[in-house]
């Protein structure tokens, strides 16, 4: 069956969740408390079938997985001529410089306060905050425009499933 990227995505997380479930049923069915002279009391728990029902749900994720990590190395972005992995890559490194940008905009050209022991100490940037804060603005934009063609792949991009 071929799906978008994101529906791929999206029945992973189904599986993921239907996992989940099964793990927490099992928690609370996989053992019985009982008293000393009470007949223990039965659940509907089943560990093979547990374990095989896991099984086949890890199996299909990984089979899912494998379809959208090969589409992620072959799917090239329009517009910035890399594929789709490398610009998942890009988009994290992109949020990390962001951060940094922001931090280094955030100080001033030059300050000053005074020590404990009453001395003037003056504190001065050796780059311009301002500079800082343009090159914020454009990566910024890029993010957005690379993350539009991230959303874009991941809607018009079809895997086999």
């Amino acid at each position: 069956m071929k799906v978008c990227n994101s529906e791929a995505m999206k029945k992973i997380r189904e599986l993921e969740e239907k996992k989940r479930l099964i793990v927490r049923a099992e928690e609370t069915r996989s053992r019985v408390s009982y008293r000393e002279g009470e007949e223990m009391r039965k659940t509907r728990y089943d560990y093979a079938a547990a374990r095989r029902e896991i099984g086949e749900i890890d199996g299909e994720i990984r089979r899912i997985k494998h379809a959208l990590a090969k589409a992620n190395c072959e799917t090239v972005l329009d517009g910035f001529g890399f594929t789709l992995g490398e610009a998942l890559v890009c988009l994290a490194q992109y949020n990390a410089e962001y951060a940094r940008l922001s931090e280094l905009s955030s100080y001033e050209k030059l300050s000053r306060r005074i020590t404990a022991n009453g001395v003037l100490e003056y504190t001065e940037c050796l780059y311009d905050p301002e500079e800082a804060e343009r090159d914020q603005e454009k990566l910024y934009a890029e993010i957005c425009r690379l993350q539009v063609a991230i959303d874009r792949a991941n809607l018009t991009n079809l895997v086999e499933i």
